[in-house]
């Protein structure tokens, strides 16, 4: 049997052990760069979904009077809204789709209006001006809580039963008046009264909507309980400021002439110096077809159901005082003023357009005095 050869290593010599040497050296820092760059990617993108996942939506999107609007709140405040002008977009386009534009012109131009409402309201969701909406009900919330106002829970429980028309006492319909007596062979056509709803059938409805607003807008039931609560504390900062409105002032009742050329009134002008009747002038010739049968008579009125021009020249006159011309978007008018009520009681159209703009004037004085710091920019929004 032979014999195995062993081969004999070849020792390196001085210079290829200074080469392998650095090789082995290289090697390493090439390892430790690609280790270092790794761990630099890994760091960048966990901060990266720290700040998109936990630092960006627990900053505040607004502060106001050191109250934080935190950016999760605001986004899906943001999605809940996206999701109701959804919703009334597919509702007035499915109505729509039914309707015959040559019979129902008036009815499609309508919607068409609705339509391009809630495409602006769209708009508007995206942008910095839905976070003013958040502030204000933040600002009316600080109001409230000065004030003593609160919503009950009991509150919160009626607003959600009815919105989804559960009533906990059933109103009992009034019986309809009858010119005619009821004889013996008279048909009777009895009343078809809709089944009222009933609670677990609410529950259901309450189940699947809360459902849908945790899936759409991640809202769980409390988040949404709170948006209908702020709404309400609205509705109850509105009375309270309405309730503080005068419900009488200042009214006058005059009569107007109205035409249309400078030239017209000029001659009116004389024609009334020389002694004519207004009321017959104004039954003749002015353009109001409304109030001409009436000799110009417009009644009695507060300030602000006219035109601004109008105002000012009326309710400078004295019982008696006729004006001069008065050029509105209307035309030419001659105004006579025949009384002035100093504490005259307001309908109750303008007591609740006075109580409107009250609460309105309210809410601007209440963002004037408040500190607040806005932090909006495009990337709070929440994704489409």
């Amino acid at each position: 049997m032979a014999k195995r050869r062993v081969k004999k290593e070849v020792p390196l010599t001085r210079k290829q052990i200074s080469r392998r040497d650095k090789e082995r050296r290289q090697r390493l820092i090439l390892i430790g760069v690609a280790a270092s760059i790794g761990s630099l990617i890994v760091a960048i993108l966990a901060y990266g979904a720290y700040v998109e996942l936990v630092a960006k939506p627990a900053s505040p999107v607004a502060v106001v009077n050191g109250a934080p609007i935190q950016t999760a709140a605001y986004q899906k405040r943001v999605l809940l809204e996206r999701m109701r002008i959804d919703a009334d977009v597919q509702e007035l386009q499915l109505q729509r789709s039914t309707l015959d534009p040559d019979q129902d012109q008036f009815l499609v131009d309508y919607m068409d209006q609705l339509l391009s409402q809630l495409w602006w309201e769209s708009s508007q969701v995206d942008g910095e001006s839905f976070l003013d909406q958040l502030i204000q009900g933040e600002l009316i919330r600080q109001a409230a809580e000065e004030q003593g106002i609160a919503v009950s829970d009991g509150e919160m429980d009626q607003l959600i039963e009815e919105s989804f028309g559960y009533y906990t006492e059933q109103p009992t319909p009034a019986p309809s008046p009858t010119t005619e007596p009821i004889t013996a062979t008279a048909e009777i056509t009895p009343t078809v009264t809709p089944t009222p709803m009933t609670r677990a059938r609410f529950e259901e409805l309450y189940r699947d909507y809360l459902s849908t607003l945790q899936e759409g807008a991640g809202l769980s039931e409390a988040e949404y309980r709170e948006i209908l609560r702020a709404e309400l504390l609205r509705a109850k900062m509105e009375e309270f400021v309405g309730q503080q409105v005068p419900a009488s002032e200042l009214h006058i009742r005059a009569r107007h002439i109205l035409v249309e050329t400078e030239e017209e009134a000029e001659t009116l002008l004389e024609r009334l110096a020389d002694g004519e009747d207004f009321a017959a002038l104004a039954e003749e010739l002015s353009q109001d077809l409304a109030s001409a049968e009436q000799g110009g008579d417009l009644g009695w009125f507060p300030r602000g159901q006219m035109v601004p021009e109008f105002d000012e020249v009326a309710f400078g006159l004295s019982p008696g005082e006729i004006s001069d011309l008065v050029e509105t978007s209307f035309g030419f008018h001659i105004i006579m003023v025949e009384e002035r009520d100093e504490d005259r009681e307001l309908d109750s159209v303008m007591l609740a357009q006075r109580r409107t703009e009250a609460f309105q004037a309210w809410l601007v004085d209440l963002e004037a005095t408040a500190t607040i710091e806005r932090y909006w920019s495009a990337d709070r929004l929440p994704p489409e």
